[in-house]
């Protein structure tokens, strides 16, 4: 179970067909929104370096500050690891802004998205160049960090991998992408516009993003670039989350003039707490769907489609 689960859209493209860049490691930059996450920005840098050595660094590390209560910094025992960390402030509210604002600064050819309660695997940047097919964008690989519970409930619905769709040629893509962990070719990005940042919160925005560059060039998997996926934040952080993704349904059927009203589901894996979680999940899904128009009307969302 996906953000996103019923989407199938006509893979004629637009303008670009395929990138003409190879995915090239010193030609990616990485790309971290955070919003009052210090910690979140310490602990993905110090996993980077006992997962990546020198000869394996990327172009840059962007991490774009998006209205910290508390101002965010680069700690001072990476600042000269021979890797540029750059730190920038993002006044324009929401991800999808925070994300422009890091990209436009980018300067490799392709862009790693990656969130600030994530931490990088020895595969996260070696997973794509193992992909490498020509496609404008690829979605990697997303687990949990946890063993619990709830952290293996995650896990096991993949509610971080983007829905597999049937392509012509007979290989299953993504329809779109999720930016937990993703790669985007920079002339792709800009083609497209970017994300929209009409859509405020941390729902919807990256789907609408893949659903604009499929229309532009292929999408593909990239299952062997993983990062784990810190979900520590318990009963509350699982009804916020499924809250606000009812919410990105909701925008993303006003923008696509497709139905995402929630539906009951079954656990993929079967026990009695999945059950449950699965029924909650469902419920706080349908919460946000029906709350989202106030979203829809207050930023003036402009259908897509």
């Amino acid at each position: 179970m996906t953000l996103i689960s019923r989407l199938v859209f006509s893979e004629k493209k637009k303008t670009l067909q395929k990138s003409s860049e190879k995915v090239v490691t010193s030609e990616i930059s990485i790309v971290i929104p955070v919003k009052d996450n210090q910690e979140g920005v310490n602990s993905y840098l110090d996993r980077f370096f006992i997962t990546h050595q020198a000869d394996h660094f990327p172009r840059e590390i962007i991490f774009v500050d998006n209205n910290s209560i508390a101002p965010l910094f680069i700690p001072k025992s990476h600042q000269n690891s021979g890797l540029s960390l750059k730190l920038f402030l993002c006044t324009r509210k929401g991800p999808a802004a925070a994300r422009n604002f890091g990209a436009n600064h980018a300067t490799g050819k392709w862009v790693l998205f990656n969130d600030s309660d994530c931490l990088p695997t020895e595969s996260l940047i070696s997973g794509y160049l193992k992909a490498d097919n020509g496609a404008v964008a690829y979605a990697g690989n997303i687990k949990a960090l946890g063993r619990d519970k709830l952290s293996s409930y995650y896990e096991s619905q993949e509610i971080l991998i983007p829905l597999k769709t049937l392509h012509s040629s007979g290989k299953f893509v993504p329809q779109y992408i999720i930016t937990a962990n993703t790669l985007v070719w920079k002339d792709a990005f800009v083609e497209c516009g970017g994300f929209n940042e009409q859509i405020r919160i941390a729902g919807g925005e990256d789907v609408d993003l893949g659903l604009r560059l499929s229309q532009i060039g292929e999408l593909s998997y990239a299952f062997d670039s993983i990062a784990y996926h810190n979900f520590n934040d318990g009963l509350i952080g699982f009804y916020k989350r499924f809250n606000r993704y009812g919410k990105g349904n909701r925008i993303i059927e006003h923008l696509w003039g497709t139905n995402m009203s929630p539906k009951p589901f079954k656990p993929v894996k079967i026990s009695v707490f999945n059950r449950f979680a699965a029924f909650f999940q469902y419920l706080f899904l349908l919460l946000g769907y029906l709350k989202a128009n106030y979203q829809i009307k207050k930023y003036g969302l402009v259908k897509t489609i």
